[in-house]
């Protein structure tokens, strides 16, 4: 009798224990949607009397960069181009370098388009940008107007709008001859 109980026992053991460790994937929570967001800056978005030569970003999870070279752009332009890092890894943060000199008295945009998308499900962070001043006070840049699409009638999406400053080398090819002295989105 007691080598009854003792199997019944020993069976009764064995399948608990074999049903609490179940193997299996977790399923991980729900889909990640959001695009990462912008945390803090070293120096501060909309600095003014900005005279530093890099720029760092930081964000909220692990960004990638995609299609950087089609979607950056600086307004007023720089001769040279900022020099983006890292680039073709994940990071919580950007460092931008400047190899220019910057203009005096004037307000920058650093459009990143949607370049910045989240490493994991490739949320984008739209129209993200970074303005700074090296004077003393930020450039409202506003304009205003209405853009529209001629042959279909109706406003077209992600318009940029070029300007261009009018003086002895303004021509009709300057758009295709020289980069624009502001760009708005």
């Amino acid at each position: 009798m007691k080598s009854i109980f003792k199997f019944i026992f020993f069976s009764f053991s064995i399948i608990i224990l074999i049903n609490c460790a179940r193997t299996g994937r977790p399923n991980g929570g729900p889909k990640d949607e959001d695009a990462p967001l912008f945390v803090t800056s070293n120096p501060p978005y909309e600095t003014l009397n900005f005279d530093k030569k890099e720029i760092k970003l930081n964000f909220n999870e692990f960004i990638k960069l995609k299609n950087l070279n089609n979607q950056l752009f600086v307004s007023p332009p720089l001769k040279n181009p900022l020099l983006v890092s890292p680039q073709g890894s994940a990071s919580k943060f950007l460092t931008l370098d400047i190899l220019d000199t910057l203009k005096k008295n004037t307000t920058y945009i650093i459009n990143f388009g949607n370049a910045i998308e989240d490493n994991n499900e490739g949320n984008k962070l739209e129209s993200f940008k970074y303005v700074f001043s090296t004077g003393n006070y930020i450039d409202s840049l506003s304009t205003s107007g209405e853009i529209r699409d001629a042959y279909l009638d109706e406003r077209p999406k992600n318009t940029n709008v070029l300007l261009y400053k009018i003086d002895s080398s303004f021509t009709d090819s300057i758009v295709y001859n020289k980069k624009p002295n502001f760009s708005r989105s």
